[in-house]
């Protein structure tokens, strides 16, 4: 019987001790399989568009005009940051639901590729390389990538901060600039702050 007993605690503390990396690695397969059907999506593909206010303490702006409405958790894109060696899928409103497999674009922020401010949040994974674990390893001068059905923007790193969660002052809208504002969590574990990247659109590749 204790030999039974032990083995059984043996089990049960190999399945523990494995969940984290088993959550993980699902995750992960769940990020290639959204990047999967974004190479697949044709040109005709719908857009979406909605909000994050539960992550990053917005107050709420009004939504640019659209020729399409946009829903919530939709594929529009993906992102790449080659010096941190990062690739994933982007979808319209950071939902904590919907930032669990993507990045998401913050509501009432500019549309990407188009002059104003685009606001994009990701979770701080605890896993190294993950979602935005990296993000405090971005210099400026880096490059970022963003690819949409309209083609892939090239933007340059100018500024990196931390800020407040309550602190929207990155938000602003440059009236001339098209703006990347990257968002996640600092620091890593019990965070009180927000991590702050901010590129600027360097070029457009259709």
């Amino acid at each position: 019987m204790k030999v039974i007993f032990s083995l059984f605690l043996i089990i049960v503390g190999i399945v523990v001790a494995a969940f984290p990396v088993i959550k993980a690695q699902y995750s992960l397969n769940h990020q290639e399989e959204l990047l999967g059907d974004w190479e697949e999506i044709s040109q005709d593909a719908k857009l979406s568009y909605t909000s994050l206010n539960d992550v990053f303490h917005t107050k709420k702006k009004p939504v640019q005009e659209e020729t399409e409405a946009l829903s919530s958790g939709e594929l529009i894109g993906k992102i790449e940051i080659p010096q941190i060696d990062l690739r994933m899928p982007i979808v319209e409103g950071a939902t904590l639901e919907n930032m669990k497999n993507a990045a998401g674009h913050l509501e009432g922020t500019g549309q990407i590729g188009e002059q104003g401010n685009a606001a994009v949040a990701a979770h701080r994974s605890y896993t190294y390389g993950k979602d935005f674990n990296r993000l405090d390893e971005i210099v400026v001068g880096d490059e970022i990538n963003i690819t949409t059905r309209e083609g892939t923007y090239r933007y340059v790193v100018f500024n990196t901060t931390i800020v407040l969660p309550e602190d929207t002052s990155i938000l602003k809208s440059k009236q001339d600039k098209s703006v990347l504002t990257l968002i996640t969590c600092e620091p890593m574990k019990d965070p009180t702050h927000r991590l702050i990247v901010q590129a600027s659109l360097e070029n457009y590749i259709k």
